[in-house]
């Protein structure tokens, strides 16, 4: 199956004249029944107002925030998703 890649953008935080100073998002990859996602803040662009912002204009100004592009974001998640199938640490209890 192929991996599935979505953002989501929970909440925006905007001043009074209605320009977004805060985006919230999430970036979510499905796999089956695997998933991972990554989440954060950033600060939104100069005069981004929040009534004229698409999904594209969020996304474009999260990734220029970031140290990571969209690819990087994505190798990490399927890393994420990478160890969920073929685990390489094993957890135990000991019960004394």
């Amino acid at each position: 199956m192929a991996t599935t890649y979505e953002w989501s953008f929970p909440n925006f935080e905007t001043d009074a004249d209605n320009k977004v100073k805060t985006i919230h998002w999430r970036y979510i990859a499905v796999d089956g029944s695997n998933s991972a996602d990554m989440y954060g803040s950033c600060d939104g662009s100069d005069g981004m107002d929040f009534d004229d912002m698409t999904k594209d204009n969020a996304i474009a100004c999260v990734i220029s925030m970031s140290d990571k592009s969209e690819a990087d974001m994505k190798a990490n998640l399927d890393a994420q998703i990478a160890l969920q199938k073929a685990p390489t640490l094993t957890s135990k209890v000991k019960t004394w």
